[in-house]
């Protein structure tokens, strides 16, 4: 699942090995695929811990750090498919609801 956005993040990592500069709008496409590949697979809605990292990615661009804006996006698609027990537990950082 997702293997076409997980290859543009790995793209993306190897476009921003050298240098940051001028890639923040390839960085933020990734972005925006990872988020409507999750959308379409649940139907329009995503859960709030992916929505989280999303975000993070977002102002981890806007804040000059790419290669951390990836790792956001990557852990939003790996965290949407966890069974829903650890989904809980990581989303309540462990601790019970």
């Amino acid at each position: 699942m997702y293997e076409k956005q997980m290859s543009a993040i790995a793209e993306g990592f190897r476009l921003v090995a050298d240098s940051y500069e001028g890639h923040e709008q390839a960085v933020l496409d990734v972005i925006a695929d990872c988020q409507s590949a999750m959308e379409e697979e649940r139907e329009g809605a995503i859960g709030a811990w992916e929505q989280r990292e999303l975000d993070y990615a977002r102002v981890a661009v806007r804040d000059g750090f790419l290669r951390l804006a990836l790792v956001a996006a990557e852990k939003a698609l790996i965290v949407s498919q966890l069974p829903r027990d650890e989904y809980e537990y990581g989303l309540n950082y462990g601790r019970p609801q």
